[in-house]
């Protein structure tokens, strides 16, 4: 009889090596860390770990698909809110405090890299950035017809200059923004804000 895999516990391992994965990209590269290091770092056979990911490119892909998740609940709660141009500084605050980390940031790097080497991983990043244009356009379109922003704003070009400060982030001009004071931050990011809104 077959056995019935968990699920609870089968997500809750691949997690767990994709952490551990993630630690090994950041502390050796990409290209220097093998599966074999996987396996070692996570204490399985290779046997055990193709079961959770064939390769490395399914790694990323998971990587990719977490980043897309923690996109899809910012746009829902920039969707949700009422005061739009309010929510979009927090959440711009958060997504530098975040994506500023050194490790967020040179793990980021990592599969920005292998996306130019890699034409499938390429791809999907242009596939997740899309997809994150696009339903941040469809947010700011809401804000503009609900009269929260300018009606002068243009939603896609907004959007992207919004998507590049987040991703921007990842330098090390975003962990200077991220040392400042956090009054001095979110004053200067409410002026950004205001402006790319029309909102001064």
């Amino acid at each position: 009889m077959a056995r019935t895999r968990n699920e609870e516990a089968f997500t809750a391992r691949r997690a767990e090596i994709l952490r551990v994965a993630e630690r090994l990209f950041v502390e050796q590269g990409f290209h220097q860390t093998g599966m074999a290091a996987i396996c070692e770092a996570a204490g399985m056979s290779p046997g055990a770990l193709y079961r959770y990911f064939p390769s490395k490119a399914d790694i990323i892909h998971a990587v990719v698909a977490e980043e897309r998740a923690e996109a899809a609940a910012l746009f829902d709660a920039l969707e949700q809110a009422k005061d739009f141009p309010g929510r979009l500084v927090t959440a711009l605050d958060e997504a530098i405090m975040e994506v500023s980390d050194t490790d967020y940031a040179r793990l980021a790097l990592e599969i920005a890299a292998e996306g130019a080497r890699d034409k499938d991983v390429g791809a999907l990043l242009l596939e997740a950035e899309n997809e994150a244009h696009a339903r941040l356009q469809a947010i700011i379109e809401r804000a503009k017809r609900d009269g929260q922003i300018a009606s002068a704003v243009e939603p896609s070009s907004c959007a992207s200059m919004i998507l590049m400060l987040i991703q921007g982030a990842a330098s090390g001009f975003g962990a200077q923004l991220a040392a400042r004071k956090p009054a001095a931050r979110k004053a200067a990011l409410s002026r950004l804000v205001a402006g790319m809104l029309g909102t001064a």
